[in-house]
């Protein structure tokens, strides 16, 4: 069985009223988890977060979430890996998305 892990990621100022003022949440997820479940755990714990997810559709403006991960992890995600190692610290950023122009010409 897999040996659980512990996560650390850390909260931007705008987003900490989602996640009751915390600046870092930890999280224990099993061995094998990727980045995908630490976002899903995330999502579970703290539904609030689901408000600020991109999605499918088309760009309207606004802000979405976005989770950042180090280059050592990026390198494993790269070979296949994970991405993920205990004491590992994923970063959470509320990144703005321009309103869409008008047409050229309009």
């Amino acid at each position: 069985m897999a040996r659980a892990l512990d996560v650390n990621v850390v909260i931007p100022p705008p987003l900490r009223p989602l996640f009751e003022g915390r600046r870092e949440v930890s999280l224990g997820v099993p061995g094998s988890a990727g980045v995908g479940d630490v976002f899903e755990t995330l999502l579970s714990l703290y539904p609030r977060l689901r408000q600020h997810l991109a999605g499918d559709r088309p760009a309207t403006g606004g802000s979405y979430v976005h989770l950042a991960l180090d280059s050592h992890s990026l390198e494993e995600l790269a070979l296949g890996g994970t991405g993920l190692s205990t004491g590992r610290r994923l970063h959470l950023f509320l990144l703005s998305r321009p309103p869409p122009s008008s047409p050229s010409g309009a």
